[in-house]
């Protein structure tokens, strides 16, 4: 199971998705969440999950921490994903894990040269409890969460493609991982 999700920056390349991403409704919700406006990284996260591939279990904090710690990830699938199509799952409690954030939580993926805590979301369990959720999700489902929170996509065992995205919201008044901004965002370190 070494198969890896596809990811690519939606930037200019699809306007449509952009005016909603980048929109008056979600900029709201979060000016109106952190009470005080808010800002969206410029670099969005377009995935195509094809069959066998996923996501290892990670806090997104690894990979967009050099700014502030308050920056809040918005999930969603561009279209109806099952089970079998391998969705997105959240291990509850996980920010709670106070060894795990003060290890790996602290680690710089470009730096350190880390990604993903582990391929196998079993691993987490074992060691630290917690319990794993998902479900089906229908195109324009929404999660929201913050940078430690535990999570992974399951394995798309379908011949479909999972199509989501994600985004990241923040406060304007907090330091910005410079990677994920600007007009054109350079993303990880090559």
């Amino acid at each position: 199971m070494a198969a890896r999700a596809s990811s690519w920056g939606a930037n200019e390349d699809l306007p449509a998705l952009l005016n909603v991403l980048n929109g008056d409704h979600i900029m709201h919700f979060f000016d109106e969440l952190l009470g005080e406006p808010s800002l969206t990284y410029h670099y969005k996260w377009l995935r195509a999950v094809g069959k066998g591939d996923f996501t290892g279990a990670h806090y997104d904090i690894v990979y967009m921490g050099r700014g502030t710690e308050k920056v809040y990830t918005v999930w969603s699938p561009l279209g109806d994903v099952s089970y079998e199509m391998g969705g997105l799952a959240i291990c509850l409690g996980s920010h709670r894990f106070e060894d795990l954030k003060q290890s790996y939580g602290t680690k710089d993926s470009d730096r350190d040269g880390i990604g993903h805590y582990t391929d196998d979301p079993l691993v987490i369990t074992e060691k630290f409890s917690g319990k794993w959720a998902t479900t089906t999700f229908e195109a324009g489902d929404v999660l929201i969460f913050g940078m430690y929170l535990l999570h992974c996509s399951l394995e798309n065992t379908t011949n479909q493609y999972r199509i989501s995205v994600d985004a990241r919201y923040q406060s304007v008044n907090e330091k910005v991982d410079e990677r994920w901004s600007g007009k054109k965002p350079r993303g990880h370190d090559q």
